[in-house]
Parts: C-alpha cells; sequence; structure tokens
C-alpha cells in the first residue's frame, strides 16, 4: 500500500530552517533546488521547493489537472517522507516537509555536497578501462544495495539513473527524486529517462516495476564504466542501437558499440570490460524481465570476490574513490 500524506502540511518555521541560497532551477517552471540551515539539526539541508502553481492544492486536484502524467508531486512528497524517515541504508534522510506563506511546498533533506553522479561521471577524466572499472564497482554495489533495499519495502523508484543518486563523503550511493515511484507489484506506462526505460515499458500490457528499476541499474553501471550511454532510448524502432541489442544480443552489441571518449581510441566497448562486470549485465539488461532478478543470486556469489574489489580501490572517507575528479 502506498504511503498517506497528512494534510495540511505543517507551516514552514522560518526559525529551524534558515535560507541560504538557491542551489539550482528545475527544467520545468515547478519549483527549484535550495541550501538552508537547520537550525534545530545545526547541519545544512537542501530544501526542493514545488511552485503551489504545479502541486495545487492536493493530490486530487493534481490528478484531475494532469491525467495524463504518471509522475506526481504529492506521491513524491509522501514516499520521500516515508523512506527518508526509515533511515534506510541509500535513501537520503527527510527532515519533514512543510507549506510556506505562498502556498509552496517545501521538502527537507540531507544535503550531500558535490553533485549528483552524472555529474561527478562528466568530471571523472579516468579513461574506460581497468582503472575506471575498479572505481565504478563500489558505486553500482553501493545502488544495487540501495535498490534493494528499496524494494525490501515494498516501492520500486522507477526513475533510477546517475542524475537521481548521489554520492555521499563515505562513498554510498543516495537515491533521490521518488516523483515516478511504484508501490504496486504490476503497473503499466513509460516512467523514467529514455536510456533507461526497460523495454517492457513500451507495451501495453502491465509490467514489474522492480524488474524494471533492475534494467536502469544496467544502464547505471555501463554509463559510468564506459563514460558514454549505450543507446539513446528504448523505444521500439526508435534507435538502431537498442533495435541491434534486441536483435542480437549483448556480446554482439557490446563487439559493435565504439567507445566515444575524447583522447581515446575507438575500440570496441567490448575490449576494456572485465568478464565479471559484462555478466553483471547481461543479467541486468536482459530483455526478459524475470531473469534480472537472479542479480540478487549472483551477487551473493560474487560477494567474496567483490569485497576484495572494495578494498583495493578504497582510499580516504571524504574522498571516494569510485568517482574522483582527477
Amino acid at each position: 500500500m502506498a504511503p498517506v500524506l497528512d494534510l495540511p502540511l505543517p507551516p514552514l518555521d522560518k526559525k529551524r530552517f534558515r535560507f541560504v541560497e538557491v542551489l539550482a532551477q528545475q527544467d520545468r517552471p515547478i519549483g527549484q533546488i535550495e541550501l538552508y540551515h537547520d537550525c534545530q539539526q545545526n547541519c545544512k539541508v537542501v530544501g526542493k521547493r514545488m511552485l503551489r502553481s504545479w502541486t495545487l492544492g492536493s493530490a486530487k486536484e493534481f490528478e484531475d489537472e494532469h491525467p495524463e502524467l504518471l509522475e506526481s508531486p504529492w506521491k513524491e512528497l509522501a514516499l520521500s517522507l516515508f523512506v527518508g524517515s526509515t533511515e534506510m541504508k541509500g535513501i537520503c534522510k527527510c527532515y519533514g516537509a512543510f507549506e510556506d506563506p505562498k502556498g509552496d511546498v517545501l521538502i527537507f533533506l540531507e544535503y550531500i555536497c558535490g553533485g549528483d553522479i552524472h555529474d561527478l561521471a562528466r568530471r571523472c577524466t579516468t579513461e574506460p578501462g581497468p582503472e575506471r572499472e575498479a572505481k565504478a564497482w563500489p558505486v553500482i554495489l553501493s545502488l544495487l544495495g540501495a535498490v534493494q533495499s528499496l524494494h525490501h519495502i515494498g516501492v520500486a523508484h522507477g526513475d533510477i539513473s546517475l542524475e537521481n543518486a548521489l554520492l555521499s563523503p563515505d562513498g554510498e550511493v543516495r537515491l533521490v527524486d521518488f516523483a515516478a515511484s511504484v508501490t504496486d507489484t504490476r503497473t503499466r506506462g513509460i516512467r523514467g529517462k529514455p536510456s533507461y526505460q526497460a523495454p517492457e515499458m513500451h507495451t501495453p500490457n502491465s509490467y514489474d516495476p522492480f524488474a524494471a528499476d533492475l534494467f536502469a541499474c544496467g544502464v547505471f553501471a555501463y554509463c559510468l564504466v564506459v563514460a558514454d550511454y549505450p543507446w539513446r532510448c528504448t523505444s521500439p524502432n526508435k534507435c538502431a542501437a537498442f533495435d541491434f541489442y534486441l536483435l542480437h544480443g549483448l556480446p554482439a552489441f557490446l563487439a559493435q558499440r565504439k567507445l566515444r571518449f575524447e583522447g581515446m581510441q575507438r575500440r570496441p566497448v567490448q575490449a576494456i570490460l572485465s568478464q565479471r562486470l559484462t555478466h553483471l549485465l547481461s543479467v541486468l539488461l536482459d530483455p526478459v524481465p524475470e531473469r534480472r532478478k537472479g542479480v540478487w543470486q549472483e551477487l551473493r556469489e560474487m560477494e567474496p570476490v567483490m569485497v576484495e574489489v572494495q578494498e583495493d580501490t578504497s582510499s580516504a572517507a571524504h574522498s571516494p574513490p569510485a568517482l574522483k575528479v582527477n
């Protein structure tokens, strides 16, 4: 059952939350990301502002106005409060949701400096190959741990991507943005960013959103290691790269796909991936949704080896080795 949000939200306590600066404007005119100082916790927190013109007065009002949208700010609020209050590994802590005098909604989350993993990966100058893969493994495993924890409490994220994952100072991945999340075991509709969407989303049939999350994890892992997307989108007949993958399989795709890292020879992607990572990708990106869940058994079997990998690539807690910017 989906968490229920109690309304009305409490008024914003400006004595507790002191505005510092605007961190980022959102792509659409729906709000912005702000930095605050939480005087009660004595720490910096992120305030995600959702404009009243976007949220409207309630979840029902929003759904009536936007029946075509699968994402909902009210769903994001309810789930962020629910998962962020559990002290669950891999999720940003939530310090509450409030309404300001203008009617805007503010949800306060744990502040993690450094930007999202997409930004960190973009600035990482380590070229694709064994060194970059070794740095990426702890992040990939941490992501899968966060997703597994989320799935254990019955929540599928629905929009896993490099942009929706932060890297904490201790090197752990924190998932954010639950606007597309699902608490049902079957669902319909297209969620997430085009490159990350599981192929079953593009059918009229219901699908397992938890298996769809795992497909997105596979794209995440590929992007992190290869420093490129495997395909532009997964819509049928819209992307030649993905159509080739479905027709010929992962080994042929990796042999055909070329690296596009600046200053690096355009070799096949297959040449720079370890057998271990290639196998993990084959499970996560399996076109058959049910088979993706075999990743949990695969990881249990890998565990002794992967613990060794993490120990070999670890460094100071405040300089996560996986995506250190050179």
